[in-house]
């Protein structure tokens, strides 16, 4: 039995994917704790065990009064406020999960692949010690960082030329000086483990990073390679890690609503379910095409407000991989879970994205002809939707890269593949080749000058 100390984020879209990795290791007869200040341990199931740090760091209440940010990304200040987040997020576990790590005599870290600092310890604790396993997760989409990939939080094309990269280099600098607080955090982290960079690395690279948190032997990601651009060095994409421990009710409960039309799943996600307008138009849309929507929205959604069609559904929450299996078509905002669930139905798509790094994977979704990107910005918001959802569904191209993505997700790995590669059972190659992972793009000769 190894114990594994876990690191995810405080946001549901990661946690879930993150337990139901935990549950599986528990059943392989290992011990995994999770990691964290109190108010992330607070949102953990009571069947996996917890660990709290940095009580005095980030006492009850004030980390959920820092995340309200998120469910907003409304303004300048909303972004700054993130940006702080992350940083103190970091420095809370650079600073306490090391003696978190002696104190559960862990044997490892599996940590989500956008809490770097947990990475840095990990690599500081694995050099020390070759025994030590770190294991990085794309609980999102995956971070790692390639000139030829724009950065997350853009949704641009991908394209495989020196002006690409010389376009997404220039990004990656700007988002080295958004993240300059947290990036601050990790070289001093990264100083006390005594790790270093090389140093001939271009500009772009050169301050610390999420990239610099990444396991060397198994980074993992919980999605699929057919949502993903091309990478040189991509890492194992397993399919959703989901278990059927959902907290939340699925088709049986809103059986008693239906009036006899196809579902369309409708939702924004945990955070964002609170834009009424943009739900008000998905619905109408799918009504229009004659579909019956399901609105989850997370419990942020005014009713009596929101001007949803007759006989819509709405949830606080609901299994959506329950719902899925019995729709027709879905509406969402892009995020990774919703994404990759759909996607695994064989759903076919419109994605509103609103904000992180929804717009990169409806980007990613149009690439792989899976589904139709609309800007929530502009008027006649509902007249758009419901031409984009008369292209997917009118499409005979779509309909057959839909099937090819469905295959990938049953083919995947999933829960039994994070353990096996954890394990160490299997190198981290052999799982690649046996994933449908992209071609990697053949790289122009010259690089643009830095």
């Amino acid at each position: 039995m190894a114990t594994f100390a876990i690191v995810t984020l405080p946001l549901t879209g990661h946690i879930r994917p993150m337990m139901a990795a935990a549950r599986a290791l528990r059943s392989a007869g290992h011990r995994p704790v999770v990691v964290g200040p109190i108010d992330l341990i607070q949102r953990i199931p009571s069947d996996i065990e917890t660990f709290a740090i940095g009580e005095r760091d980030l006492p009850v209440g004030q980390l959920d009064q820092l995340c309200t940010c998120l469910t907003r990304m409304t303004s300048f200040a909303d972004m700054r406020q993130m940006y702080r987040t992350i940083a103190t997020l970091s420095r809370l576990y650079m600073n306490h999960l090391p003696d978190a790590v002696m104190k559960l005599g862990a044997d490892g870290i599996i940590h989500d692949q956008l809490e770097p600092a947990a990475g840095i310890v990990a690599r500081g604790f694995s050099e020390g010690d070759r025994t030590f396993r770190h294991v990085s997760l794309a609980c999102a989409l995956p971070m790692n960082r390639d000139v030829y990939v724009p950065p997350p939080i853009m949704g641009w094309a991908y394209r495989d030329s020196g002006y690409g990269a010389w376009l997404n280099a220039g990004y990656y600098r700007v988002v080295n000086w958004l993240l300059r607080e947290q990036g601050a955090v990790l070289a001093e982290g990264a100083a006390q483990f005594g790790l270093s960079k090389p140093d001939d690395l271009p500009d772009w690279q050169q301050p610390w990073s999420v990239d610099d948190g990444l396991s060397r032997t198994a980074d993992l990601a919980q999605g699929l390679a057919c949502l993903d651009y091309p990478r040189a060095k991509p890492p194992v994409y397993l399919g959703p890690l989901r278990d059927d421990q959902s907290p939340y009710p699925g088709l049986s409960s809103i059986a008693h609503e239906r009036n006899g039309r196809p579902l369309c799943f409708v939702s924004l996600g945990s955070l964002m379910g609170g834009r009424t307008k943009v739900l008000s138009a998905m619905a109408r849309a799918a009504t229009d095409r004659g579909f019956q929507p399901v609105v989850v929205h997370g419990g942020r959604l005014d009713e009596i407000t929101a001007n949803l069609p007759k006989e819509t559904i709405t949830r606080d929450f609901l299994d959506q991989r329950d719902i899925l299996s019995d729709s027709a078509a879905a509406m969402i905002h892009g995020g990774y879970n919703s994404t990759t669930d759909a996607v695994a139905a064989g759903v076919p798509l419109v994605t509103v994205p609103l904000a992180f790094e929804q717009g990169a994977i409806a980007a990613r979704v149009e690439r792989a002809g899976l589904g139709r990107k609309v800007s929530a910005v502009g008027p006649n918001l509902s007249q758009r939707i419901h031409l984009a959802l008369g292209d997917v569904l009118g499409s005979a191209d779509m309909a057959q890269a839909s099937r090819r993505a469905q295959y990938e997700a049953m083919a995947a790995h999933g829960l039994q593949g994070f353990v096996v590669a954890i394990e160490g059972a299997a190198p981290q190659a052999s799982l690649t080749g046996a994933i449908l992972t992209p071609t990697v793009p053949q790289r122009p000769s010259m690089l643009p000058a830095e």
